[in-house]
């Protein structure tokens, strides 16, 4: 260790070795680069009882008319036409009169007026008060909200559904649009089914493929059941809705559709 004299004071004091200053200067950066770990870790958050406020909806501007918005006040079911169904025998059928839909009709499927949401069933039975409705146009920019934005959260108040579980009273549903080719005739196929909703949306992301190439047409389709064999034996078959899309129709004329297999294939679709 050396001895050096203070230049001001005098004092001698005795030196520090070079091997001294190296050790303090690695354990120097040692502690900065503790401090800088420890400042990039963000603080834990302190712990509260406040609960988390829902993500509130989406808010979509009113571009109703005057008269849509008349219309929508005195008769809110907000279906087009008639009402189908697809049973719980596999056919499709029209809610008014049980009637079967005939599987050879074809129909203009008016993919954009898709309706989206959620509904709530009034379970009065003898009460005339409809639905209650949180829905909009899927292509028209609605977005559906959170379920536990709608309230009726408390399970212990849900009544019961047909599996004797308490049952949801909020049903997420799925209204799609048709159009008779010969008589012109408006139908709404409206499903709260998963397997339901499936089937529309296959037949949306046929439809949003055809966009692609010409935005001027829409898909005609014919309305069939379909299957599978459940993996529960005692459960056993189990229809589903299809939609099976035939051919074209121009979305603005009501001339009769192509529904030539030549006009179905031709849609250029590329290879995902």
């Amino acid at each position: 260790m050396s001895i050096e004299t203070h230049p001001l004071s005098g004092i001698r004091r005795r030196g520090r070795t070079p091997e001294a200053i190296v050790a303090d200067q690695k354990a120097q950066a040692a502690k900065e680069k503790t401090q800088k770990a420890k400042a990039a870790v963000p603080a834990k958050a302190a712990p509260t009882n406040t609960p988390v406020k829902p993500a509130a909806a989406v808010a979509i501007p009113d571009n109703r008319t005057e008269v849509q918005k008349y219309l929508d006040e005195i008769a809110p079911a907000g279906i087009a036409g008639r009402l189908i169904k697809f049973t719980k025998e596999g056919v499709f059928a029209t809610a008014d009169d049980g009637e079967p839909v005939p599987e050879a009709a074809d129909f203009i499927a008016l993919c954009d007026e898709t309706l989206v949401g959620w509904i709530k069933f009034n379970r009065d039975k003898d009460s005339d008060t409809p639905p209650e409705r949180v829905m909009g146009l899927l292509y028209d920019g609605f977005v559906m909200p959170p379920r536990n934005t709608l309230g009726d959260t408390d399970v212990t108040q849900w009544e019961p559904g047909l599996s004797g579980a308490p049952e949801d009273p909020w049903h997420h549903q799925v209204c799609l649009v048709l159009q008779n080719t010969e008589t012109k005739e408006l139908y709404t196929f409206a499903t709260t089914s998963q397997t339901g909703r499936r089937a529309v949306g296959n037949l949306l992301k046929h439809f949003d493929r055809m966009r692609r190439t010409n935005s001027a047409e829409l898909p005609v389709v014919r309305l069939k059941s379909g299957g599978f064999n459940h993996r529960d034996d005692r459960i056993g078959w189990v229809s589903v809705p299809v939609f099976a899309v035939v051919g074209r129709a121009p979305r603005d004329s009501a001339a009769k559709p192509d529904t030539s297999a030549a006009g179905d294939l031709n849609d250029q679709i590329p290879f995902l």
